[in-house]
This record gives structure tokens, C-alpha cells and sequence, in this order.
């Protein structure tokens, strides 16, 4: 009996793998009429040219993202949504600063502002720094795929938009302070 994928001849008669390709064999019956493997090449006389069969192979079914695909996605988008949320509470802080406390009466002011800000981009880098982490083992564990790509790209924006607030805020803090505030006019 011969291999249908690689064409190596089987030692017994009801394998049901091929030790050289590792493919699954049916039983067939074999013919009566030995196949030939060899052919002779009619130009050349001195050499012969042997051929092997060559079937199709079957096509590997391609499943969706796996587990790490999908954690590093959710940790990626969820760091970006910190920064987001983070940029909100800073623009707030620097707009009750630059704007009189008479127009904008129910902004919420203070230190308290950056300090979310502060915690609110600490969280998104460590959900950012998982990203790229548990994208590195969507690499080595998982085929290739759409969303692992797209996670781990939003995984460095989401750290590039937590550590540029969490660079600024302390330094506006420092500035902040050092200023002279006269008081608002009423």
C-alpha cells in the first residue's frame, strides 16, 4: 500500500497513518496491477529520473482569534479609553484655571482633578504594558491574526497616550504651584 500524500510505501497493510507524512490513510484494497514509480527519461540513457505522485494536500481550517488575541485587544482598547477619560479630567483642571470662576460655576476645580487624571493614566499604561505582554504570547501560543495586530498596535498608542499625561501633569503641578494666584474678581 502506498502513502496518497507523499507516496511512501506502507509496511503493513491496515496503517492508519503514514510514518513519513503523518497523514490519515483510508483502507483500500490494493490493486491487482503494481504501480510503477519510476520512469525513464527517453533523452538520456545513463540516468533515470524517478517521479512521486503528488496529491493535494487537505487545507488547514483557520479558526478566529484565540484567547490571548482577544485579552490583548479588550487591555489595548480599554488603556486608550483610560487615556481618553484621563485627557477629559486634565482639560478640565487647565479650563477651570484659565477661565474665571464666575463663568463656569459648576466645573469642579482643584489638585483632585490632576490626581484622577494621575491615577486614571497609571491604570491605562499597566492595561496598555498587559497588552503587549500577552501580545507576545498571542505570538508564540496563536496563528497570526487581525485582531492580536490591531490590539498590539493600540497597545503602544495606548502607552504613548498614558505616558505623555503621566510626563506633563507633575510638571504642571510644579508650575502650577510656583505661580502667583490672585484672586478671582467677582
Amino acid at each position: 500500500m502506498i502513502c496518497p500524500n507523499c507516496g511512501e510505501k506502507l509496511k503493513t497493510q491496515n496503517q492508519k497513518f503514514c510514518p513519513n507524512c503523518g497523514s490519515e490513510l483510508l483502507y483500500t484494497p490494493t490493486p491487482d496491477v503494481p504501480q510503477l514509480r519510476a520512469e525513464k527519461n527517453q533523452l538520456s540513457t545513463s540516468s533515470t529520473v524517478s517521479s512521486v505522485p503528488v496529491y493535494e494536500s487537505k487545507p488547514i481550517k483557520v479558526e478566529g482569534p484565540g484567547f490571548y488575541s482577544k485579552i490583548v485587544f479588550t487591555f489595548a482598547l480599554l488603556s486608550i479609553v483610560l487615556a481618553v477619560i484621563g485627557l477629559v479630567f486634565e482639560f478640565l483642571k487647565v479650563l477651570r484655571d484659565v477661565i474665571p470662576i464666575y463663568v463656569f460655576l459648576r466645573i469642579p476645580g482643584g489638585p483632585e482633578l490632576w490626581i484622577i487624571a494621575l491615577v486614571l493614566n497609571s491604570f491605562g499604561l499597566i492595561f496598555a504594558i498587559l497588552s503587549r505582554i500577552f501580545s507576545s504570547k498571542a505570538g508564540k501560543r496563536e496563528m497570526k491574526n487581525t485582531l492580536e495586530k490591531v490590539g498590539s498596535v493600540f497597545g503602544i498608542i495606548g502607552i504613548v497616550q498614558n505616558v505623555i499625561p503621566l510626563i506633563l501633569i507633575p510638571i504642571n503641578i510644579v508650575v502650577a504651584s510656583t505661580l502667583i494666584h490672585y484672586p478671582p474678581y467677582f
